[in-house]
């Protein structure tokens, strides 16, 4: 994300509305969290490449195995024919038929491998989805809602569910349903988290604490992360917090209804990959 501009703050501390300290405080936020949005960026770009990469080995593997296969019946053919000739041929002919059959039959281990997994991921999404949805099931309809889309777990919760307009402070009501949350996530250790906070267009109005939206929406996602985080069975490692500002809307319409859908903070859940990477690995 972007950091509070350097000559900015060194303004506002020559203009005595922050101090030394306040200054020196806001900028190690600004740049931290100008990291955390950097991993969290290069986290989805690694995630999004691992799925295509899934998915087009898959794809070759499949077609490298059609075309093996028309290669087996082929080579049957011929090895008949010269059998019944009594050609010499045919004992060579016959090995090359064995060396093809071993490498169809890893070929097809390995797509039944690949195709295994994959189910098991996708087992593996739905049954997050329903661990989240029993534990949030008396939030969905007011305010938050949970989906799947892109191989990971949206839970989106709007900020009539979590934050009152301009600021960065949790409603008790939307605690209760993060807590709620962090619960299953320290019962699940397999699950990797990303917190993004989104904002409306609307221009925010600076203050001594904050810039803009895009600000605004990492503090939001920073105070999302250290609720979740009061639950000390979950690692801090598995998550990050992002903000995005107004970049990312759900609904482009200058609205009021669109922009209370795009004030929100979405949880993404992504199990880990650690398995479908090794599978991967003997191919690269």
């Amino acid at each position: 994300m972007r950091k509070i501009p350097f000559a900015i703050l060194t303004a506002l501390i020559l203009s005595g509305c922050v101090s030394t300290k306040k200054f020196n405080s806001m900028k190690a936020e600004a740049l931290r969290l100008d990291n955390e949005l950097t991993q969290a960026q290069q986290r989805n770009e690694d995630l999004a490449q691992r799925n295509d990469a899934l998915t087009m080995e898959k794809q070759k593997l499949i077609a490298d195995t059609v075309r093996l296969h028309d290669q087996y019946v082929t080579l049957q053919q011929r090895y008949q024919k010269l059998l019944a000739d009594g050609s010499a041929e045919a004992a060579r002919m016959l090995k090359e038929l064995e060396n093809n059959q071993l490498e169809l039959n890893e070929r097809s281990r390995r797509v039944d491998e690949l195709e295994a997994m994959l189910r098991s991921r996708e087992e593996a999404i739905n049954n997050i989805r329903r661990k989240v949805a029993d534990a949030l099931t008396g939030f969905e309809g007011k305010g938050l809602s949970i989906s799947i889309k892109n191989g990971n777990v949206y839970v989106s919760m709007e900020d009539k569910l979590l934050f009152r307009s301009g600021s960065f402070e949790i409603d008790p009501n939307g605690a209760r349903a993060v807590r709620d949350l962090s619960t299953v996530l320290a019962q699940n250790p397999d699950i990797n988290v990303m917190v993004e906070g989104h904002t409306d267009d609307v221009p925010y109005r600076p203050n001594g604490q904050l810039k803009d939206n895009l600000d605004l929406s990492a503090k939001r996602a920073t105070t999302v992360v250290r609720l979740l985080l009061e639950n000390k069975a979950i690692q801090p490692s598995r998550i990050i917090a992002a903000g995005r500002g107004e970049s990312l809307p759900v609904d482009p319409a200058k609205t009021a209804e669109a922009r209370a859908k795009n004030r929100r903070t979405e949880i993404i859940l992504t199990p880990k990959l650690d398995e479908l990477m090794q599978i991967m690995e003997p191919t690269q």
